[in-house]
Formats: structure tokens, sequence, C-alpha cells
């Protein structure tokens, strides 16, 4: 199987792409609900402790169960309605240059210009959420320390570097230079004939 044009492996992942997209846009309106949710709750027009028992709680993973939901635990939920609408919009806009990408691989053009410049606002958002996950951690520990109470004491907060990440947004610097470069020479092919 071809790895390029039509029929090739890159048509395989263009349709991988479009459901990811669609997964996101999903993810995005189930975040916005959730928001509205929490916000009708703290306005107590809806009360959650009715509707899901005095034993609800706010869950991190499986290991990690922070409190229950009530309004106090607002210096936790809005930080992970932040970190979510980041990681959402992010991923929405990586699927995006990628389905572009992956367009013009499919055409059987992968030097096109502005594949360099797709790859380079991938990086480039990549290193944004990389950021930004940051600045949250850090705003959820200001406002657990200074607003939590007895949630605070109950959670911790550590701050991990993720390698992985980092040296997959160094490859993607590379990979856009070099389709820069190829998108160049191309150009010098085509004046040249």
């Amino acid at each position: 199987m071809r790895a390029l044009g039509k029929g090739s492996i890159a048509e395989i992942i263009r349709v991988g792409l479009v459901i990811a997209w669609i997964v996101l846009w999903v993810a995005a309106a189930a975040l916005v609900a959730m928001a509205v949710a929490y916000a009708l709750h703290l306005g107590g027009i809806v009360d959650f402790g009715k509707m899901f028992g005095p034993d609800a709680r706010i869950r991190i993973d499986e290991n990690v169960v922070v409190s229950p939901i009530t309004t106090p635990s607002w210096p936790v939920v809005v930080p992970a309605f932040l970190i979510g609408a980041v990681v959402v919009s992010g991923g929405m806009m990586i699927v995006w240059r990628l389905r572009k990408l992956f367009d013009s691989f499919c055409s059987g053009e992968p030097f096109a210009q502005e594949n360099a410049a797709h790859l380079r606002a991938i990086w480039m958002t990549m290193i944004g959420i990389e950021m930004a996950r940051y600045l949250l951690l850090a705003l959820t520990g200001f406002l657990l320390l200074h607003f939590g109470g007895p949630l605070a004491q109950s959670t911790q907060i550590r701050l991990s570097v993720n390698l992985s990440t980092w040296a997959s947004i160094l490859i993607l610097v590379v990979l856009a230079e070099v389709f820069r470069e190829g998108a160049r020479m191309k150009a010098e092919q085509e004046l040249t004939i």
C-alpha cells in the first residue's frame, strides 16, 4: 500500500482525523453543557446533591476522589473546565491542521508551501497547551490555597514535565523546517524547468 496519494495510508489517516474532529466537537459540546450545569448548580437553580445523592464526588482519576460536589469545590472545578477548554480547543486546532496536511498528502503534494505552516502551527499549539497546563496547575494550587478550605488539605498537586510531549514538539520543529525547505526546493525546480 502506498503512503501518499489516492488509496494510500494517508487517506486512512485522513478518515481517522475526520472522526477525531467529530469527537472533539462532541467533547466541546459536553464541556459547555457541564459548565452550564455547574453554573446552574452554583446559582442554586439545580441541586446535584438531590439529583445524584449525597455521595456524588468529583473524580480526577480512578484512585483520586477530591470531594463531594459542593459549592466550595469551585477552586477545583473552574480550573478543570479551563483545562478541558484548553485541551479540546488545542486538539481542534491540531486536528484541523493535520486534516489540511493530509489533504495535501492524499492529493500527492507533500511539499506544498502551506504544509510547513501547518506543522509550525501544530508545534506552536502544542507549546501553548503545555504552557497553559503549567499555568492552570499553578492557578489550581493558588485557588485551593486561598479559597479551598478543607478541600485544600485533601488535594495533592504535582507538577510533571512530559518529556515525550517536548520531544514531539522538537521533532515537529525539525519537520516543519524540512517541509519548508522541501517546498522551497520544489518551487526552485518548477522555475528551472
